[in-house]
């Protein structure tokens, strides 16, 4: 069970993600003490030591009878920085969050170098080589820091997304993540990450169904998928567990999507709604099971992630959580300012909040 965070924490936390997540900028003015204390029924010296370990950490400063404010940046000349996303120009959600990214490192003095990915036959090579040749390139530039999106769908992601972070690391640049780890659960990498809470994103899919009344539910996910599939999986299972379905209730499927043999596996075993790792695989099942005369919802429900904006238009409109690509974008420029002035301070995950986008896939009335 996992242990029951003091005052302290909460606080610390608390503020802390307000700075990153965007709700206060440089030169705000945070909430008083007296504010944090009635909000957190707790002392004013609880209060006081959290707020004087976010000063030490370079978030805040303490002005004498005036309060606390969001630290303002030192730095007077641009700060270089890169964009290392191979799939950038392949997956709807990257363009918009590296335009936010784009638009914030203006606000914020900072110069930012954005290279889209070679695209040829090979697309997993191409993707590992053009982020090894990037990763130079920003080493070979002095850029001050690198927002970096591990290459997924490849054997060797692991191995090479961990080279990557370190060889930038090693040269002083900073790393920020964006979307997704460089290690598969249960390990944890020591560089900032900046996403949705996939683990909970994964709970309000399988909640959603079971709130329906579904009662045998399946997860579907591609093969070598990024380490975000793992936290996904792992909401969806304690979902499922807070229902007490019995072993065989649910039952988790992962493999090639053009494969005949494994879309037949999933619809031999019947379930009545499946959860899909995100919209890319949802709609490439939906394709599948549609062409073999299975009508949705109403033989089985389904349910994505991401919702990008083909998942209105889909054959049946599909059901999905919502990534807010500008928050994230927004989020990720703060952390990077961060992390470029305290490069010793502690790795933080940042999370954006997340929604229910309910459309006809999943049986009930399009809301939002």
């Amino acid at each position: 069970m996992t242990a029951k965070k003091t005052k302290h924490q909460q606080i610390l936390e608390y503020v802390r993600q307000a700075i990153l997540g965007g709700s206060y900028n440089a030169g705000d003015r945070l909430p008083t003490d007296g504010q944090l204390m009635r909000q957190f029924s707790t002392s004013r010296p609880t209060v006081a030591r959290a707020m004087r370990d976010l000063e030490m950490e370079g978030y805040l400063e303490r002005r004498a009878g005036s309060g606390s404010f969001v630290r303002v940046p030192a730095q007077t000349k641009p700060s270089l920085i890169g964009i290392l996303t191979p799939e950038v120009g392949e997956h709807e959600l990257f363009q918009p969050i590296c335009s936010e990214i784009a638009l914030q490192c203006q606000k914020h003095n900072l110069s930012l170098l954005w290279a889209d990915s070679a695209v040829n036959d090979n697309a997993e090579l191409d993707h590992e080589k053009n982020a090894y040749d990037l990763c130079q390139r920003y080493i070979s530039l002095g850029v001050a820091g690198v927002f970096f999106t591990p290459v997924e769908f490849s054997e060797k992601m692991v191995l090479a997304n961990r080279e990557i972070a370190e060889r930038l690391d090693a040269n002083g640049i900073s790393v920020v993540l964006l979307d997704r780890d460089i290690e598969r659960l249960p390990k944890r990498s020591r560089f900032d990450l900046v996403g949705i809470d996939n683990f909970r994103a994964g709970y309000m899919q399988a909640d959603h169904m079971l709130n329906l009344g579904c009662k045998k539910i399946a997860y579907v996910s591609r093969e070598v998928s990024a380490p975000t599939i793992d936290l996904r999986i792992a909401g969806y299972r304690q979902a499922i567990a807070a229902k007490g379905l019995k072993p065989g209730d649910s039952v988790e499927f992962c493999g090639d999507l053009n494969d005949e043999k494994f879309i037949d596996s999933i619809v031999a075993n019947s379930p009545d709604a499946i959860v899909c790792a995100n919209d890319t695989t949802a709609m490439m099942l939906m394709r599948s099971l549609l062409q073999r005369g299975i009508k949705i919802p109403a033989d089985v429900r389904m349910i994505g992630i991401d919702d990008v904006k083909i998942a209105s238009m889909a054959m049946v409109p599909l059901t999905s959580i919502h990534q807010p690509c500008r928050a994230i974008g927004s989020a990720a420029v703060n952390t990077m300012v961060r992390r470029i002035e305290n490069r010793k301070m502690c790795a933080h995950d940042i999370h954006v909040d997340i929604e229910l986008v309910v459309r006809e896939s999943c049986g009930t009335a399009s809301t939002r």
